[in-house]
């Protein structure tokens, strides 16, 4: 009799094991978990436990994440906050490039604006610093966020301090793309290619539409 016959069988007679109680009890099956053998009922008994145990674990897994997640959205409703509350340039400045890295753990920032500011005092920040036009088409065409190794296309000398093992790259939007965010990080699983882009996103557009009020586009 074959294998597959003998499993269509049992799974068309399931009063087959009713009538033969004691079969469960006197088949033995190496443990999966190594040392000898153990009877049916025991393995049935271990495969729930192993099932409940990965169910568990998914389930605080999942709970873990949300209330990172929860951490998250408080820390960016409370920079947002601030955005609005930022009274000129050189403070949204200050407020971007130190705030947000100390607060959502970012290695290095790199804000960059080829539009020419509202106030010509803030023409001596480092901010408005000439931008490439290579560089400048290449933010252009980014849809919401760059997210992967820091892009050699393009000339990123001065970018950071350090090399990055992951980038973010966030364009400045208004009317147009006026400029980009930088964000750098230590680890390569950080910022990568078809990660969520959702919260980059959001910080994005706030962050674009605090800037745009200090820069004639």
């Amino acid at each position: 009799m074959q294998e597959d016959e003998i499993t269509a069988y049992l799974a068309s007679h399931p009063e087959f094991f009713e009538k033969n109680a004691s079969l469960l009890a006197d088949v033995h099956l190496p443990s999966p978990h190594g040392g000898g053998t153990i009877s049916l009922v025991e393995r049935q008994q271990l495969a729930q436990r192993d099932k409940i145990s990965a169910l568990e674990d998914r389930h605080t897994k999942l709970v873990l994440n949300a209330q990172e997640n929860d951490k998250i959205n408080d820390k960016m409703h409370a920079f947002f906050i601030l955005l609005q509350q930022a009274k000129n340039f050189n403070a949204l400045d200050q407020l971007v490039r130190y705030h947000l890295a100390e607060n959502f753990n970012i290695a290095d920032i790199c804000l960059r604006i080829w539009a020419h500011p509202l106030n010509s005092t803030d023409t001596r920040n480092l901010v408005f610093k000439d931008v490439p036009q290579a560089a400048q088409a290449w933010v252009s065409n980014i849809n919401n966020a760059y997210c992967g190794e820091t892009p050699t296309s393009i000339d990123t000398d001065g970018w950071f301090v350090a090399p990055a093992k992951s980038v973010a790259v966030l364009p400045l939007k208004g009317q147009a793309v006026y400029g980009y965010l930088a964000l750098s990080s230590e680890e390569k699983e950080r910022f990568y290619v078809g990660m969520g882009t959702d919260f980059l996103q959001k910080l994005g557009d706030h962050i674009s539409a605090a800037l745009s009020r200090h820069v004639v586009e």
